[in-house]
């Protein structure tokens, strides 16, 4: 079986922020007999390449300088930075789509699937018009968020969804999200496992007695991510009892430093083993994303996976997908989005009650491994793919 992704970006190293998931998902499915390639865009100039034994198309689209829309960060967050890029989005469909249409003529592949529709299922229904063949269309979050709030996207969304064969979404919220837009298609939810940690989770993850609580966020710093009422909860504790690290970069960050106390540390944008020793030195993982001005909201929470890999005890705010992962009083707490003073309980009730936090470490680990492992993952796109 031979099937084509399409994505926004394709990693160039290791280290890239973007889409870590899309590497592991092919090779899994390359143990299952499922060959993959992998249509995405130029990144200044970059030319297609064969990377980690996969096969990656990249089309060019601009100039070299300017080839930059995708990769550094999401599409929306580079056009939001830069209104310039706006005189590129153009240039990046039509030439996308023209080099669907060739590539679609000269490759042989049974599936065609698009990760981020909004606007990559273009270039599926070129490859689809072209091809003959069925198309999988994965919404992770994004697509669905701009679609709610605006009626003009929200058309040109259904008219896209219309062309998929099949759809799937990473959560319960969105799955709801997506079937108000369009009804009488078949959407599945297959969430994106966690980057780290899988070795964590085959044994309990010992923690020494520390003289701090250590409460770890990891992720972008954007509005949505809610860090801060985060930051506004850990006021709220003693300074010489509690401590805050903050794992990640974004245009929040300054803002974000200057209202901070003393007793929150910003690591910056970390990868690999530093990454794992923030995981394995935490004591609490808090995930207080919001549904921001613009209506968006999280769509799953991945990281919430890594740090139960880790026997971290779960705090997340009731939005999105999150309830997906933290079921109140099982796998972790849930508190009220925008509310400090929850999350201060939240963080107290865990720091005081080590018998509480066990039973909830325990039981999120066997969510995660029945629900969110990159085996069931790989299994349910297998069975996806093998109806057509």
């Amino acid at each position: 079986m031979k099937i084509v992704s399409i994505t926004t970006a394709f990693p160039r190293s290791d280290s890239d922020v973007l889409i870590p998931w899309i590497i592991r998902l092919i090779t899994l499915l390359k143990e299952k007999g499922v060959e993959t390639d992998v249509f995405t865009s130029s990144y200044c100039g970059r030319k297609s390449e064969i990377s980690r034994n996969i096969n990656v198309f990249r089309f060019r689209y601009f100039f070299r300088k300017w080839e930059k829309l995708s990769h550094d960060m999401s599409v929306p967050e580079k056009l939001k930075g830069n209104k310039l890029y706006f005189l590129v989005l153009p240039f990046f469909m039509i030439f996308g789509m023209i080099s669907a249409c060739f590539y679609a003529k000269k490759n042989d592949f049974d599936i065609i699937h698009v990760h981020f529709p909004f606007p990559l299922a273009l270039f599926g229904m070129v490859m689809k018009s072209v091809s003959k063949k069925p198309l999988v269309m994965t919404c992770h979050g994004s697509e669905v968020n701009m679609a709610k709030k605006n009626p003009v996207f929200r058309k040109i969304f259904n008219f896209m969804l219309k062309y998929a064969d099949f759809i799937t979404v990473n959560s319960t919220f969105m799955k709801n999200e997506v079937e108000k837009i369009i009804r009488n298609k078949n959407v599945g939810i297959i969430p994106m496992g966690a980057g780290i940690g899988e070795i964590a989770a085959k044994e309990t993850v010992k923690k020494e007695q520390k003289t701090k609580t250590k409460i770890l966020f990891v992720g972008r710093l954007i509005e949505v991510k809610g860090v801060k009422y985060l930051i506004d909860a850990v006021k709220l504790l003693d300074p010489e009892k509690f401590e805050l690290h903050i794992a990640g970069d974004g245009p929040e960050r300054e803002k974000l430093e200057k209202t901070a106390p003393e007793n929150v540390i910003f690591h910056g944008y970390q990868t690999g083993k530093n990454l794992e020793e923030l995981y394995r030195n935490a004591d609490v993982f808090v995930l207080p994303s919001i549904v921001d001005n613009a209506g968006y909201t999280e769509g799953l929470g991945t990281v919430l996976l890594e740090a139960a890999n880790f026997s971290i005890p779960l705090i997340g705010t009731d939005v999105g997908g999150i309830p997906d992962i933290i079921i109140d009083g099982k796998t972790g707490l849930l508190v009220p989005q925008k509310d400090p003073d929850a999350l201060c309980r939240a963080i107290k009730t865990l720091a005081e009650n080590r018998a509480l936090c066990g039973k909830l470490t325990e039981n999120a680990h066997k969510h995660v491994k029945d629900n969110f492992s990159w085996e069931v993952i790989t299994e349910k796109f297998f069975e996806i793919y093998s109806k057509f």
